[in-house]
């Protein structure tokens, strides 16, 4: 037995040999099934939308999307308040997330929204950015040379700039957080 039979018999390849070039490989590779799973990865919704069983399962999910769009409500508000917000914004977090989480998400025991840790962190950011104006303080409350010195103080320091809004700086504070994750 010589090395070609040897070869044929037990499979075995010089090295280098049957070696593809990348170009190749991309080519064997990009094919209508491999661009139907990339497309079903990343939008899990055109997968199993045309499966669903609408006379067995819709009822059951009315309810039961119903009952979290109950809890999201007042909860959505009460986090807002917590991050020194509108209640308004609570609503759009909680809507928006949800909707957004429909198209690109895969668990189907999940509930999206907002939750009272973060809101308290983004809260404290806020305040110590951006503290109430002296205006929209009742200076003359029971506790008012605590409270007037507490504003005093943070109006007066070195990080805080005026000139932007709220809803900026926790704009940008939530796109930053989600840029890291």
């Amino acid at each position: 037995m010589n090395q070609i039979e040897f070869n044929k018999v037990y499979g075995r390849l010089p090295p280098g040999y049957g070696k593809i070039s990348t170009i190749q490989k991309i080519r064997k590779n990009l094919t209508p099934k491999w661009f139907k799973n990339k497309i079903y990865g990343t939008i899990p919704i055109l997968e199993w939308l045309p499966k669903y069983d609408f006379k067995k399962c819709f009822f059951r999910d009315l309810i039961g999307g119903l009952t979290v769009g109950i809890m999201h409500v007042p909860q959505g508000m009460a986090y807002a308040t917590l991050a020194g917000v509108e209640p308004i914004y609570g609503l759009y977090s909680s809507f928006f997330a949800s909707l957004i989480y429909m198209f690109f998400g895969t668990s189907r025991h999940i509930s999206i929204g907002t939750f009272a840790v973060a809101s308290m962190m983004v809260g404290s950011v806020r305040f110590r950015l951006i503290p109430e104006s002296i205006d929209s303080v009742n200076v003359h409350s029971a506790a008012d040379g605590i409270l007037g010195s507490n504003v005093t103080t943070a109006i007066n320091h070195p990080l805080i700039n005026n000139n932007y809004e709220v809803m900026t700086l926790l704009s940008t504070l939530t796109f930053g957080v989600g840029i890291v994750q």
